[in-house]
């Protein structure tokens, strides 16, 4: 089934105020700062919050304990935290890029989801289709989560290429397990789905193989 749309974070409901307003009432933001703010956004298009970073206006960093201040929202430091890849991995590479969030944990059925922008829905909503897990979210700057998100790209395809590597030397990474009939076929897509090798590298390997 399919859970409710997470709009809730530690029993405290995200209100989607204008962040502009909020940092103006703040004092964090001129009237006129805002103002170019909202006027590039309809003509780039993006996040309010981000393009006031960009724009000088506000660091990401104070940006970010802001909104945690305001929302009572938890912070997460990505720079320290243990990402679980295979958590991540549950979750399109395409929808995290997209919306700039990454899963950093998971206990019980619930996965928490690191975003620059507390009020991004459509994220939280699409996280938790994928995963079939309720989302609840913890702040983290934009830039912080570009980083993180560069990092795992980093590190993933380097495993994939040293398993390519492996395969290519006929070296295993662990000792051969009896596989039941049927199942190594099973294990291909996966692989695929997984991102452990794609299917040009699958062509290639048993053309070297001359099993095609």
């Amino acid at each position: 089934m399919r859970p409710g749309i997470g709009r809730e974070a530690g029993g405290v409901v995200v209100d989607r105020a204008d962040i502009g307003h909020m940092l103006v009432k703040a004092g964090l933001l001129t009237d006129a700062q805002r103002t170019r703010a909202v006027e590039m956004q309809k003509q780039v298009g993006g996040k309010l919050g981000a393009l006031i970073v960009k724009l000088g206006f506000i660091a990401d960093e104070a940006l970010t304990q802001f909104l945690a201040k305001k929302e009572r929202l938890p912070v997460v430091d990505l720079a320290t935290q243990v990402i679980p890849a295979a958590l991540v991995r549950r979750v399109a590479r395409e929808v995290l890029e997209r919306h700039q969030v990454i899963p950093v944990a998971e206990k019980n059925q619930v996965i928490t989801l690191a975003t620059a922008d507390p009020t991004d829905y459509e994220a939280i909503e699409e996280v938790q289709f994928l995963t079939n897990c309720r989302v609840e979210i913890a702040l983290a700057p934009r830039a912080a989560i570009a980083k993180a998100l560069a990092r795992l790209s980093v590190q993933e395809e380097k495993g994939r290429q040293d398993l390519i590597k492996q395969l290519e030397r006929g070296e295993p990474k662990a000792p051969p397990l009896e596989v039941p009939p049927g199942l190594e076929k099973a294990l291909i897509p996966l692989l695929i789905e997984k991102g452990v090798i794609t299917e040009e590298e699958l062509r290639d390997k048993a053309r070297s193989l001359k099993l095609i």
